[in-house]
């Protein structure tokens, strides 16, 4: 199965004192073995700058947080490829849905990751997401089913 990992996942898998690191890390260890992981690029790059601008001794150095993003994905995920004329159809989508503000953000994460045919997206966002799409299943993996 190939699933979509979103960054409210990767932040909490890579960083030891999210209150979901734990639960996270386990979660997504176990998903690099049992499916085929996909991470939306835009995902990496929220990722980065989270941990780079969290408050006072919580956030991670720009150093660290390449750190912790590489040894978590670029063996272990694929990144969702882009290209510049998707934009133009993700808009499109945005606009008949309709998106706007902040929650443009993650209706393109699953778009990219739609385009990339992933089955279901994991995030920690289920109520965001879920109302962003009809076409994806989108699961919180530390909910019960």
């Amino acid at each position: 199965m190939k699933i979509g990992v979103d960054s409210s996942i990767l932040i909490a898998a890579v960083h030891a004192n999210h209150p979901l690191h734990k639960p996270s890390s386990r979660w997504l260890d176990q998903a690099f073995e049992d499916y085929e992981v996909t991470v939306a690029h835009h995902s990496i790059l929220e990722s980065y700058a989270v941990l780079t601008r969290l408050p006072g001794s919580y956030r991670l150095t720009p150093v660290e947080a390449q750190t912790v993003l590489l040894g978590t994905l670029r063996n272990n995920a694929t990144v969702a490829s882009f290209s510049e004329d998707m934009v133009w159809d993700i808009i499109d989508t945005m606009v008949q849905l309709p998106v706007s503000g902040g929650s443009s953000y993650d209706a393109f994460i699953i778009e990219i990751l739609n385009k990339a045919e992933v089955e279901c997206i994991a995030t920690h966002n289920t109520s965001d997401f879920n109302r962003l799409t009809a076409t994806i299943k989108i699961i919180d993996p530390l909910e019960p089913d």
